[in-house]
């Protein structure tokens, strides 16, 4: 559990023992999370410094200072880098703060809403700009593909959009097609007959 304590003095008349060297506290006792400690002992667990001054975090017994534990508990933003103290998403194997957690192309953001998303590259895409921008475009329509697509010329083409240029037969069942000046052709277009 992470508690955050004040650290102003404490004392008592019953004896008061040190949480860090079990000695007798006599004089003035420093508190975090119930326990009691000697100034001198009222230390961060990582970098030593003193805690007598500033907000001490304890985690599992142990005193930290906000900078120690920030580092080694609190998840970092995947947009911004910084510490994620409040609310925090959780996706793509990464933390997010709620409002960075949104589509790298048109910046919507995903939390709080319904909206899905998909990943390219290690970057949150809503439905329209991953079908807009990372989704490969037909020669023949420039529409992204979404289903069944063929390559030819070093690109793709919707099955559909791949047709001769003369005729618009497609080329499916294995029709055999002719490059004339870079576009599909057809044998009966380019004046092959089958024997």
């Amino acid at each position: 559990a992470i508690v955050v304590s004040s650290q102003l003095p404490y004392s008592m008349s019953e004896t008061m023992i040190c949480t860090a060297c079990h000695g007798p506290i006599t004089d003035r006792a420093m508190k975090a999370a119930d326990k009691l400690y000697h100034e001198d002992h009222f230390l961060c667990c990582v970098c030593t410094t003193s805690l007598k001054s500033g907000t001490v975090y304890t985690k599992n017994s142990e005193l930290y200072c906000e900078s120690d534990y920030m580092s080694k508990f609190a998840p970092v933003c995947a947009r911004c880098d910084q510490y994620i103290t409040q609310e925090c998403v959780r996706a793509m194997d990464k933390t997010w703060h709620p409002e960075h957690f949104q589509c790298y192309g048109c910046l919507v953001q995903f939390s709080g809403s319904s909206m899905s998303y998909r990943e390219k590259d290690s970057h949150p895409y809503c439905d329209n700009c991953y079908t807009d921008t990372v989704l490969p475009k037909c020669r023949g329509c420039n529409k992204p593909i979404t289903d069944r697509a063929l390559k030819a010329f070093d690109t793709q083409w919707h099955v559909t959009c791949f047709v001769c240029v003369q005729c618009q037969t497609t080329f499916e069942g294995s029709k055999n097609f002719y490059s004339v000046e870079g576009q599909p052709v057809c044998g009966a277009c380019a004046g092959v007959t089958d024997e």
